[in-house]
């Protein structure tokens, strides 16, 4: 709180201003993924990177093909697509990603700093929009569908992976759900969020695609699997590879943040000494086309 001079008709006075509001969703991402960049290639990659095949097989050939890939992180996706030939812009909300992303495709790629829901581009530039597992972090999917459409070209393709929501018992992301019901405080002031996992349920997805302008909207599952690193794997991905769970898990008592971490190392252990080296993470991958508005 600050005092701050105000010059009034009666002279000088003061006006008290709160200067702290609270952080809002888009900021914490940001924020999480600026710190994120140098653990990224490590804790996340390994995974999410099992769905860059299938992200660029829906497009069909990508010689000479412009893309535009939301999210764009550390730049793996692009340079696979590069490598068959598409031109890609990438766009990223964290400095330190963009440019480590621009020395990992330093030709045939470019990569610019802003947000989903306000692209900086003229109607109608790209032929395929595509983003791996982005959409669980922007504060208004509604609006980058929106923006995604106004910059695709008739009949142009977005591709897009999601997480659905987890399994309780037989799977990474469910399995961290589990150990944070069950030591967690979850009423600890988490900032306003969209559901992250909304655009997997398909009563909540489709009619969202189609009122930014798809049509054609079919699913694919994918059959990923998160790799064991050894027993802080899960510990590991909160501390340095996520946002959403991360917020949680800060604002938990020492005493519970123990608790927690005992409770994934212990989840973890159960699949290493089965011989196990990987937990399955499912996900899924959503497909849709640019309705050609037709004048008669």
């Amino acid at each position: 709180m600050a005092i701050w001079p105000a010059i009034g008709e009666s002279g000088l006075r003061y006006t008290v201003e709160i200067l702290m509001a609270p952080k809002t969703f888009a900021q914490y991402e940001q924020e999480g993924w600026q710190r994120n960049a140098a653990t990224y290639d490590a804790i996340d990659l390994p995974t999410t990177c099992q769905a860059v095949t299938p992200i660029l097989n829906s497009l069909g050939s990508l010689q000479d093909l412009p893309i535009l890939e939301l999210a764009s992180g550390t730049g793996y996706l692009a340079a696979q697509a590069v490598t068959q030939g598409a031109t890609i812009t990438g766009i990223d909300i964290s400095p330190k990603m963009v440019e480590i992303a621009q020395q990992r495709v330093p030709v045939g790629a470019t990569f610019l700093l802003g947000d989903a829901s306000d692209l900086p581009f003229e109607a109608e530039q790209f032929d395929a929009v595509v983003c791996s597992f982005g959409f669980p972090h922007f504060a208004d999917p509604q609006k980058a569908l929106q923006e995604i459409a106004r910059v695709l070209k008739p009949d142009g393709v977005l591709t897009f992976s999601i997480w659905p929501e987890p399994e309780p018992d037989n799977s990474f992301f469910g399995l961290i759900q589990k150990v944070c019901q069950t030591y967690a405080d979850l009423e600890v002031g988490l900032p306003p969020a969209p559901p992250s996992s909304a655009l997997a349920d398909p009563a909540i997805r489709d009619p969202m695609i189609t009122q930014a302008g798809f049509k054609d909207i079919h699913t694919q599952t994918l059959n990923l699997r998160w790799p064991l690193q050894g027993p802080e794997t899960m510990v590991e991905f909160i501390v340095k590879g996520s946002v959403r769970t991360r917020m949680l898990y800060e604002r938990q008592t020492p005493a519970v943040q123990a608790k927690i971490r005992a409770g994934l190392v212990e989840e973890t252990m159960a699949y290493i000494r089965n011989g196990k080296k990987s937990i399955p993470c499912p996900g899924m991958l959503v497909i849709g086309s640019k309705a050609v508005v037709r004048m008669d």
